[in-house]
């Protein structure tokens, strides 16, 4: 059961960030310093976007620059004890955009992967791949399944879905998520372009 209450908490190690119990994340107002000048910044509820695999990420301050983070590992770090230092957090009801700490706990690896066998829900972000030559798109449940069935470095096809490479193995990759579809037809009609 999700808790309704919303209670906010500093982050650990971070001052001008607060976390909620609901999954929320927001700056304090602050004063900020340059060289030339010192100015005041009002606080506000920091925006959280999907990665285009279910999980949720906000740009947090830190160290006088910004920085990516899961919302969901906020959440559990500012609420949640985990004395035997467990390095992955599980949603017990599987939905990566539900960060109520309620819905959260640390653990292995290993669990959080039998966990998910468990209630069936697929391992990694389902991606798409187009080869190069044959223009075929191929749809795979994770990076990983793709890069075992493809003989390609999961890194490679990271890189391309990044937008950091063009290719990998012959192959152009997108996640499989609500605006792969408009992305593989513009990829092909690119490709068809170059080769017309």
């Amino acid at each position: 059961m999700t808790s309704k209450t919303e209670i906010w908490k500093s982050l650990p190690g971070v001052l001008v960030v607060e976390v909620s119990t609901l999954g929320n994340v927001r700056t304090l107002d602050r004063l900020v310093s340059t060289e030339k000048r010192t100015q005041f910044v009002k606080g506000h509820v920091l925006k959280q976007w999907d990665n285009g695999c279910g999980y949720l990420y906000v740009n947090i301050p830190m160290n006088g620059k910004w920085a990516m983070k899961k919302v969901h590992r906020l959440v559990a770090q500012t609420f949640l004890p985990n004395p035997d230092n467990l390095k992955q957090v599980n949603h017990k009801d599987n939905d990566r955009t539900n960060n109520n700490v309620s819905n959260l706990e640390f653990c292995t690896a290993s669990y959080n992967a039998k966990y998910r066998e468990k209630f069936g829900k697929a391992s990694g972000c389902p991606v798409f791949a187009i080869d190069l030559v044959s223009l075929e798109v191929y749809k795979f449940r994770s990076q990983n399944e793709a890069s075992r069935a493809l003989g390609i470095f999961q890194q490679s096809i990271s890189k391309v879905i990044k937008g950091k490479a063009k290719r990998a193995g012959g192959f152009w990759f997108v996640n499989a998520d609500e605006n792969a579809d408009d992305a593989i037809n513009r990829k092909l009609q690119d490709i068809k372009k170059i080769y017309s």
